[in-house]
């Protein structure tokens, strides 16, 4: 009964881990996050878990506030920003969202998708 409890313990709290892993997208550090801000050129790499074409479906939708350009090897999704403003850099959010991102990790610190915006794309 033991080794059936701990077969159980064990699936549960690796199917929670992976869940999480696959939530969670992330910037290099803040100062290349708020480069990228000043710019309009915004660069997020996303869990490995998302394909090209995921990022193409959902990407489409938001051409007219930013173009994705993504990088598969390393999914890394860079955000060209036609308009460079805080209401079309909110619109990044819908994008992850679609994506099933709950949360960014920007130098070690988890954000969830309100506060990165409120932190770091607001400016």
């Amino acid at each position: 009964m033991k080794h059936v409890l701990f077969g159980i313990l064990f699936f549960v709290t690796g199917s929670i881990s992976i869940a999480q892993s696959a939530n969670t997208a992330s910037c290099s550090s803040v100062n290349h996050l708020r480069e990228g801000v000043a710019s309009g050129r915004i660069e997020v790499v996303l869990p490995n878990q998302l394909s090209s074409e995921d990022v193409a479906s959902y990407a489409k939708y938001y051409e007219p506030f930013f173009n994705v350009d993504f990088n598969a090897t390393n999914h890394k999704a860079t955000f060209l920003m036609v308009s460079n403003t805080a209401d079309s850099r909110r619109v990044i959010l819908r994008f992850l969202s679609a994506n099933q991102i709950q949360t960014v990790v920007v130098d070690g610190k988890s954000y969830l998708l309100q506060d990165f915006y409120q932190n770091f794309l607001e400016k």
